[in-house]
């Protein structure tokens, strides 16, 4: 279980009249610097957080902390290291010192193949024109392209009931072995198997925008047609999906899960009932980007929601190819 995060970050619930600070560097376990690592640092004692990245040489500072203790979380992108944690404690005017060299996992990764560095290649080669987000021909923003997904590495955790507990226990200490993904079975939504360095594809037309990537199940469908959910759905990996327009948002309600499915990111953990309701906002942002807020309500395992935060990248050079559950590269990042 990790820590649950302030759903709003202010930066000034630190302090930020005071000088002290927390300083360190990120290292990949050869010892060179990790750039653009995710670093959050958490008031213990207020659940306040803030967030930073690593610059070219691995550092990263927080500084005008208030004093106190502190956890700092270092949660690299999909799925090549373990998420670090490191308490700390900031004494007025001093700066507390935090380096950290990441440690590889082979829980979904073969060891010395970074997704994240796969995906920031995606990302230097694309060609992505600074322009406002498209229109489609009624004036809504049109969310269609070829996205390279990103996780949020710090999601808001949910509070859970208690017959929740011992299973996430268990599924920790088996480092998640029982994933249904680990077993050719689709992956946690609202993009299943769609963590960089994968990609998904969406198709926007005046009914319906149609989701595709590369793994099973392979798709979804967000119906826009004004159509209610079935009454009685027939519980799915992926649900059922009606959306609608808030102003240049996209509005997603899904309903109709299955109970096999594991949610919250990067792979999920969490399991939940056939209560489970995901609703998502896509917000096209500019041209080459788009927000995606999804929050997970389920009375029958949370007392209050899972809430993450994606970042959809345009990756117009790139296109879907099929992904086969006993492969282990993605192959449109071999030979392009």
């Amino acid at each position: 279980m990790f820590p649950k995060v302030a759903a709003t970050l202010f930066l000034a619930a630190f302090g930020a009249a005071f000088g002290q600070s927390v300083a360190g560097t990120v290292t990949y376990p050869n010892g060179s610097a990790a750039a653009s690592a995710p670093v959050q640092a958490m008031n213990k004692a207020t659940g306040a957080a803030v967030r930073t990245a690593t610059g070219a040489d691995g550092r990263f500072t927080f500084a005008h902390l208030a004093a106190g203790a502190y956890e700092i979380s270092i949660a690299m992108p999909c799925c090549a290291y373990s998420r670090m944690v490191e308490n700390v404690t900031v004494e007025t005017g001093r700066t507390a010192q935090v380096n950290a060299r990441l440690v590889e996992t082979v829980n979904g990764s073969t060891l010395g193949d970074d997704p994240g560095r796969l995906a920031d290649v995606m990302r230097k080669r694309a060609k992505v024109p600074a322009r406002p987000a498209p229109r489609a021909a009624g004036g809504r923003p049109d969310l269609s392209g070829v996205w390279l997904v990103t996780n949020d590495p710090f999601p808001e955790q949910p509070q859970v009931l208690p017959w929740v507990e011992p299973i996430l226990q268990q599924r920790a200490a088996g480092l998640g072995k029982d994933h249904p993904h680990n077993r050719c079975l689709p992956g946690s939504p609202p993009v299943p198997a769609s963590s960089s360095p994968f990609i998904a594809k969406m198709v926007e037309t005046p009914g319906l925008i149609v989701m595709l990537f590369e793994d099973v199940p392979g798709f979804r469908q967000i119906f826009l047609d004004g159509r209610k959910h079935p009454t009685s759905p027939d519980p799915s990996w992926m649900g059922h999906s009606t959306g609608k327009w808030e102003g240049d948002t996209l509005v997603v309600d899904t309903v109709g899960f299955n109970e096999q499915v594991w949610i919250g990111p990067p792979q999920g953990v969490y399991p939940h009932t056939e209560k489970l309701r995901m609703t998502e906002r896509y917000t096209r942002t500019d041209f080459g980007h788009m927000e995606v807020r999804a929050t997970f309500e389920d009375p029958g395992a949370f007392t209050t929601p899972l809430r993450e935060t994606m970042k959809f990248d345009l990756a117009p050079q790139e296109e879907l190819l099929e992904f086969v559950c006993e492969n282990n590269k993605p192959q449109h990042l071999v030979g392009r």
